[in-house]
């Protein structure tokens, strides 16, 4: 789970458009929500994640669903209100159902920033404090089948690459010429690509990157040899601000 920037409003969003289709829902029990304009907004907010496990929406068995992150039955008021409509994945959402969060408040990732509530280990979500354990519990996030199975292979892949590109440097190292520096960085590049945050997993790649002193040390090296250019350096940055504790 990642912070997701909720900086925009759509032009759906008109108060008029709200209110007659908040009546409509309350009236005729209308799926108002389900708008491509509104499809299209949550989608672009999310980075085409589900808001919750990240996973990538509108794949094979992945197919976008709204959230309301506050249940449209409780509080009908806000059926389609903006502020209140998050992507999410079938089983985040229907996981979720209608969990009053009001009651027993969980993360908004549009609002809060997991990485203060939750921490990874053994690819397993777990709760810095109360919010961070009531979400990880209400969405379930730790399902074997959904997500840990699948972050554990995001996580080799991100070690498998960490290494490969150690080697590459040796290589490029031991020998300086443009068919090695151009293998170190086809790695480097597809290191810092799963990093980032429209990359499935973004949380785990980005943790398991910034823990590991071999992907510091191989920086480090390639700061020195003045090879580490400005846009591996920026993804790197911006790779950061999705890391995850990992201890509470």
């Amino acid at each position: 789970m990642i912070k997701i920037d909720r900086n925009f409003t759509p032009l759906f969003f008109t108060p008029d458009n709200v209110a007659t289709l908040t009546s409509a829902f309350k009236e005729n029990d209308a799926h108002v929500w389900q708008h491509k304009d509104v499809k299209e907004a949550c989608l672009s907010i999310g980075n085409k994640k589900c808001a919750y496990c990240e996973v990538v929406l509108n794949q094979k068995s992945t197919y976008l669903e709204i959230d309301h992150f506050r249940d449209k039955k409780d509080y009908p008021d806000e059926v389609i209100q903006w502020e209140n409509l998050l992507p999410a994945c079938r089983h985040c959402n229907g996981t979720k159902s209608d969990h009053d969060v009001v009651d027993e408040p969980i993360i908004n990732p549009a609002v809060d920033n997991p990485a203060d509530h939750v921490y990874i280990k053994a690819y397993r979500l777990k709760g810095r404090d109360t919010l961070g354990e009531m979400t990880v519990e209400v969405l379930n996030l730790n399902d074997s089948e959904h997500f840990v199975i699948e972050r554990c292979k995001v996580g080799s892949f991100i070690e498998e690459k960490i290494e490969e590109a150690g080697i590459k440097l040796q290589n490029y190292l031991s020998s300086p010429n443009s068919a090695r520096k151009r293998e170190l960085n086809k790695i480097i590049k597809a290191l810092l690509k799963q990093c980032q945050k429209n990359a499935l997993f973004s949380a785990v790649s980005a943790t398991s990157l910034h823990e590991s002193e071999e992907y510091a040390g191989i920086r480090a090296e390639m700061i020195r040899q003045s090879i580490w250019i400005t846009d591996y350096e920026c993804q790197h940055q911006d790779s950061l601000t999705l890391r995850l504790p990992v201890s509470k």
